[in-house]
């Protein structure tokens, strides 16, 4: 073999070497580089922990590099080293097997994937352990026999796992998983569907109860610092009409709530809070809420509150089971509850944390408020973190609802102008971001309406308020595929200095969203995940609004047309339920200025081109078209997917059902049963639009509405 004279700059290299075979360590791309170099931390810490010593290292590793050089995304290496690892161990284990000489695919994987070891191991499990097994191993060989030369495939030729002679058809238990997987998710996309529009109007309202919330938080605040009340400071506002009831609150500081609850604390803690020094000085010091109670305004029915409270008075905030009162019952139930909510295991014998973004200042409460809010009569709360988690949550959902995008590509989108670009038509601005997705390597177009780009409006000026700067700083990239994008970026998905991973975004929609008890036809909870939502979008597209397949793969930026009918297959209960944008509408775009400033020839060179093509840039009956392929639906604007219902055209909505009357009066004179048919969808189609315009007015018009905050005196 060549004598190595270079080495990777990764921080790995240091702590496998001597451990893995050098010339591993050393495999490049087609570039020259380093595929160590290019390997994420998740899964490298991962191998070093749990891998690194086994004899299967070497094995595993080069896998994982050849996943590396494929572009593969972080979770699919992951999952490969920890599902093929934990079935090695097991069968290493149970076959007393001691290194990789030993280990004969033919018989101890066989008989394991036969059923006839670890009986309590599901059908799911073996046929996913077959699955990966095969696909690394294949992978693996195929790339060792085209990437390297000969006397390199005979070096590496020891550390390719044995492919198996049979396969998934040689077992029972493929078809069952596969089918069990399928229906499950075909049962849950089934709740989803029909519901997309009410879920992102739900979405708005929410963030515009915690806005609210936040606003009179702030005045609270406001008031105690100018004013010479005691704390704590008891207020309370109604909520608009729609909630119809009044929130009762205590505005707390550190001092206050010591001084308070005096014989909760020790008597250096309440020196400290009485002559505000140490953790209590005004430099320390920290306002936080007490959510006394709710009542209603025009009836007697039951209060239902801020829709998170039974989250906090179940203590399901962040990692729950590392709080102090937390006993070996208590955490039975928090388990039992969270599998009544679609989380966790139904064995009760694992801890699930739906609640935990992993992320500094989205969703976790502050040390001192995780520590004492047992001694409050009420629920206590830190504003700014909730309200982070609905902001960011709402974009997310829109997104993720509109456009199909994967969360990978959703956390690229960046404040940068080769991310977010925009033409001006007729006086109106289009957009679009532009976001690597699976498995390229070039960035791809993702249109969006300009509803969307108002909500990214919002969370950019959250972001500068946050930071307290003109700009959003730039960060590094912490999803999957990192390599692909070293340099820090203005991401909008980041808060505390640190861009989003995985966790925070599924956090925050899990947040926003809770409570809306979505279940099965089995009666099963449905819990909303990110790819639920990308395998409703494609259902809905195809199944309800008849795109072509080849058109929503275009749509979900896939290759493979097969995967995408996997997507879009039909529900067990397809309904006739329209999915449009239902965004929020603020003011002024960051950086709209920069759009309008472009050189005049790329404006018209840019406009001329897309103006080839049907849709993006225009206006349609009831909406704005946002699709920037051949017309899917032949001009039938109405109840097509790609458009966006606007308020401003309810009046053609409206125009359209009278319409639909006379033809459907017409046609039926005529005897043209056909027609009457077409008639009928078009005056269903309109209602179903107008249906989602008036969600969209209603949290339209409650934004506007701003609660009188009341003190207690």
């Amino acid at each position: 073999m060549t004598v190595l004279t270079d080495k990777p700059e990764s921080p790995f290299y240091e702590q496998l070497s001597g451990i893995v075979d050098e010339q591993i360590l050393h495999l490049q791309d087609a570039r020259g580089i380093f595929l160590l170099d290019k390997a994420h931390e998740r899964y490298m810490r991962y191998y070093l922990r749990n891998v690194a010593e086994k004899p299967w290292n070497n094995h595993l590793l080069l896998s994982a590099l050849v996943y590396v050089d494929k572009n593969a995304d972080v979770r699919t290496i992951d999952e490969l080293l920890q599902q093929v690892n934990v079935r090695l161990v097991d069968l290493f284990k149970i076959f007393h097997l001691s290194n990789m000489a030993e280990f004969n695919v033919e018989t101890h994987m066989y008989q394991y994937l036969k059923g006839s070891y670890y009986q309590e191991h599901s059908d799911s499990m073996r046929s996913k352990l077959l699955a990966l097994y095969r696909s690394l191993t294949y992978s693996t060989r195929k790339w060792v026999t085209s990437k390297l030369n000969s006397d390199q495939q005979s070096y590496f030729e020891q550390y390719l796992l044995p492919m198996p002679s049979y396969d998934s058809r040689d077992f029972s238990f493929t078809k069952s998983a596969k089918d069990l997987a399928k229906d499950t998710r075909k049962n849950e996309t089934d709740v989803i569907v029909p519901l997309l529009p009410q879920i992102r109007a739900e979405g708005h309202f929410r963030w515009n109860q915690i806005n609210r919330l936040r606003q009179t938080f702030l005045k609270a605040c406001e008031q105690a610092k100018t004013t010479s009340m005691d704390l704590p400071l008891e207020f309370h506002y109604d909520e608009p009409e729609r909630v119809g009831e009044r929130f009762y609150f205590r505005l707390w500081d550190k001092s206050s709530f010591v001084l308070n609850h005096h014989d909760q604390f020790s008597a250096s803690s309440l020196t400290s809070a009485y002559k505000r020094t140490g953790a209590y000085s005004e430099g320390n010091n920290r306002y936080f809420v007490e959510f006394v109670k709710a009542e209603r305004l025009d009836d007697d029915e039951k209060a239902e509150g801020l829709w998170f409270t039974e989250i906090f008075e179940k203590g399901l905030i962040g990692r729950w089971n590392e709080f102090v009162d937390v006993t070996d019952d208590l955490i039975q139930q928090k388990r039992e509850l969270l599998y009544s909510w679609g989380y966790g295991k139904n064995d009760f014998t694992e801890n699930s944390f739906p609640f935990f973004s992993k992320h500094k200042g989205i969703l976790t409460p502050s040390t001192f408020v995780s520590r004492n809010k047992h001694l409050a009569e009420g629920i206590l709360f830190d504003v700014e973190p909730l309200y982070a988690a609905v902001t960011f949550g709402l974009l997310a959902v829109d997104i993720f609802t509109t456009t199909g995008a994967r969360i990978n590509e959703l956390l690229q989108i960046s404040n940068t102008r080769e991310c977010i670009r925009k033409v001006k038509v007729e006086d109106k601005l289009k957009f679009s971001f532009y976001a690597i997705p699976k498995g390229r390597d070039e960035v791809e177009p993702f249109y969006i309406s300009e509803q969307t780009m108002k909500l990214i409006q919002l969370v950019a000026k959250f972001l500068k308020e946050h930071y307290g700067t003109d700009k959003i700083p730039s960060v590094i990239y912490r999803g999957n595929r990192s390599h692909l994008f070293p340099e820090p970026k203005p991401y909008f998905f980041q808060y505390h200095e640190s861009s989003f991973n995985h966790f925070a975004v599924g956090a925050c929609l899990r947040f926003l969203l809770h409570g809306l008890n979505f279940e099965s036809q089995e009666g099963k909870p449905v819990v909303i995940k990110t790819h639920l939502l990308r395998h409703a979008f494609a259902t809905e597209a195809v199944q309800r609004q008849n795109l072509p397949i080849d058109i929503v793969a275009k749509i979900l930026h896939q290759r493979d047309i097969e995967v995408t009918g996997y997507y879009s297959e039909p529900t067990p209960s397809q309904v006739a339920q329209s999915v449009s944008d239902l965004h929020d509408v603020i003011s002024d775009y960051v950086d709209l200025d920069e759009a309008v400033l472009r050189s005049g020839e790329e404006l018209v060179n840019e406009l001329e081109e897309y103006k080839q093509k049907v849709g993006v840039f225009n206006n349609v009956l009831g909406g704005a078209c946002t699709t920037n392929f051949v017309c899917p639906t032949k001009m039938q604007c109405l109840g097509c997917q790609a458009k966006v219902p606007q308020p401003e055209k309810k009046h053609e909505l409206e125009e359209v059902i009278e319409l639909s009357k006379d033809m459907e009066k017409r046609f039926t004179e005529m005897n043209l049963p056909v027609e009457v048919k077409k008639a009928k969808a078009m005056r269903k189609h309109a209602r179903n639009e107008l249906k989602e315009i008036e969600l969209i007015e209603k949290y339209r018009e409650e934004q506007k509405y701003e609660p009188h905050i009341q003190f207690k005196k």
